[in-house]
């Protein structure tokens, strides 16, 4: 969460720092700010998007350094004061920051009683401080890092200059993610790559407790040992971290219309020659493992319900958790288990918070990502990435059709059961035949539901797993409250809410649970409720609302979730809100 960039170099700063806070606004969007060095630290900054920035910055800047901020607010309030970036109490330091000081309180006492004194209420002015007390007392800034380090306790992304060494741009990281990109006369630093491919292909990726500093013609990185260290340079594919909008007039549309070269992309990497292409050994950790464990946040905790599922069903005992629970009260069922962790960012706090429990207690783990580089890939015994390209909207539409396809592939790996792979080719012509011919009929249903204060959606088994997530879709990006509640359970306790006109939502492709599930339909029906029914040709009835190609039930979440998607994208476009960003939330969650 919260999104940085900077230059040390480059010609035009400016251009390159705002495109790339727009390209990061997804990691954050309460506030945004810049800060340069030009006859002393200039900083502007206000609350509100990158755009109502721009109208307070000048248009022309002439300097050598340049750093940038968008934030997810945590602590403090999204004000001015707030925003990054902040300068210290004797505006010797400008820095900005992303993650959590968990011991800042602590840190502030010991400033105050220092005769220090702030402006505002976040952990990174703290921060900004601390380099300050300790950079005046020993004039050294690289042991002032040091020093600092040992000190801040947390997660961190940190970027700052000095007021004398107007040419470098300081750097640290710990669980929050942090990219160098090398240029010719310049260096670049990033949250991720995307805001730095037009200006390089060359990029470095800093481990945890990592230091050091840039400038226009080097780039120096120490250990955590405080040792200078080389580093790996890295080359990306442009074309999956690309932000190129493609003509698409959000992100969100244009993720869900890239679902069927997601599913392609997976079965060709993981599925050539007619063969599985998985690490061999992680097969046979999985095969020699007696219990799996699935662990996830929000829509990744959704995949691994449908993945528990897909292991089940190759006679694997499973259970799934969510991160921020597990980690505080972890369990570890069977004598030999294993962990499977998915997140599409890799840099989700809570799942790394897991993973140093999991080390502790040498468990065999996976991370399913779709970030190559992350703390989760790096750190991980094994690690799949989804390959699905960058996902800029909020919501997550091609990652998790991505994770549960990736996950149907891997079971099936089990028992070298190639069959799956059919199967996802005909989930391709399902979702291809929704995006051609049934968007009017998903429009003119958010019409009719985009004023509404609650909605239910039903389903059994798979069906329930995907109404899950359609729920979760639903109230990020249209705020209408929702509820996904499996077919059985109406009648212990929830169907106390139906009353006249309620919209429910019935997901019916189970051969095995659709009478049941068209007994439920009844039920609420009797009782007032609109019924919208999304069934396969197979099992429908003249009344549904939207009849699909028939496939495999198992792939509920790969075929049709883009109707679900469709649906809340168009609910939230009819409410005029903004799709891609909404409220209070953020992509990557960095923070527990």
């Amino acid at each position: 969460m919260c999104g940085i960039v900077g230059s040390v170099g480059l010609k035009n700063p400016k251009e390159y720092v705002t495109k790339g806070l727009k390209m990061l606004d997804y990691r954050g969007y309460d506030s945004a700010g810049i800060a340069f060095f030009n006859s002393g630290i200039k900083i502007y900054k206000d609350v509100g998007s990158v755009e109502q920035l721009m109208t307070i910055v000048p248009k022309t800047i002439t300097t050598n350094i340049m750093i940038g901020h968008t934030r997810w607010a945590t602590h403090g309030a999204p004000t001015k004061l707030n925003t990054h970036p902040h300068i210290s109490f004797n505006q010797r330091i400008c820095l900005v920051h992303n993650g959590v000081i968990d011991n800042y309180k602590e840190l502030k006492d010991f400033l105050l009683k220092n005769n220090y004194s702030f402006y505002g209420e976040t952990d990174s002015e703290v921060v900004a401080n601390l380099l300050e007390y300790y950079y005046l007392e020993n004039n050294d800034i690289i042991e002032t890092i040091k020093k600092v380090k040992s000190l801040i306790k947390g997660s961190y992304a940190i970027t700052f200059f000095t007021d004398d060494a107007q040419d470098t741009l300081y750097i640290l990281k710990k669980a929050s993610p942090l990219v160098i990109g090398k240029g010719s006369d310049f260096n670049l630093v990033a949250s991720d790559a995307s805001p730095m491919i037009d200006y390089t292909n060359e990029f470095i990726e800093l481990e945890d407790n990592e230091f050091g500093y840039i400038n226009s013609k080097e780039v120096v990185i120490f250990n955590e040992q405080g040792d200078i260290t080389s580093k790996e340079i890295i080359h990306k594919d442009i074309e999956l971290i690309s932000h190129d909008l493609k003509g698409y007039p959000h992100y969100m549309l244009k993720e869900i219309e890239e679902i069927p070269q997601t599913i392609s992309r997976l079965i060709n990497t993981y599925f050539q020659d007619d063969k599985f292409q998985f690490d061999e050994q992680l097969i046979r950790d999985l095969k020699e493992s007696d219990h799996i464990l699935f662990i996830g946040c929000g829509t990744s905790y959704h995949a691994g319900l449908v993945g528990g599922r897909y292991f089940e069903k190759h006679n694997k005992s499973t259970s799934r958790f969510i991160a921020s629970e597990w980690a505080f009260h972890p369990t570890y069922p069977g004598a030999k288990p294993f962990i499977i962790m998915i997140s599409q960012s890799g840099e989700t706090a809570d799942l790394i918070h897991c993973l140093k429990i999991i080390k502790e207690h040498n468990l065999k783990n996976l991370i399913i990502t779709n970030t190559g580089g992350s703390t989760l890939d790096r750190n991980c015994d094994y690690s799949l990435l989804l390959h699905s390209g960058v996902e800029v909207s909020v919501a997550s539409t091609k990652a998790y059709v991505a994770q549960v396809t990736l996950l149907a592939m891997l079971s099936a790996a089990l028992d070298n059961d190639k069959s799956v792979v059919s199967d996802l080719r005909q989930a391709i012509n399902v979702v291809n035949d929704i995006q051609d011919n049934y968007k009017p009929m998903i429009m003119k249903v958010a019409k009719e539901l985009m004023n509404k204060k609650n909605i239910f959606y039903l389903g059994r088994s798979f069906d329930y797993f995907l109404s899950l997530e359609a729920s979760l879709k639903l109230k990020e990006i249209s705020y209408i409250h929702s509820e996904a509640i499996p077919g059985g359970e109406l009648k212990h306790g929830p169907i106390a809410l139906i009353e006249k006109d309620l919209p429910v939502i019935v997901f019916i492709t189970d051969p095995d649970t659709a009478a049941p599930m068209r007994g439920n339909i009844e039920e609420v029906k009797t009782r007032g409720a609109k019924v919208y029914v999304v069934s396969t040709k197979e099992l429908s009835t003249p009344e549904d609302t939207i009849v699909v190609k028939d496939y495999a039930y198992y792939l509920s979440s790969v075929a049709i979730s883009c109707i679900a998607f469709y649906l809340a994208y168009y609910v939230s476009l009819a409410k005029g809100l903004n799709v891609d960003k909404p409220r209070n939330l953020a992509k990557s969650v960095t923070v527990e």
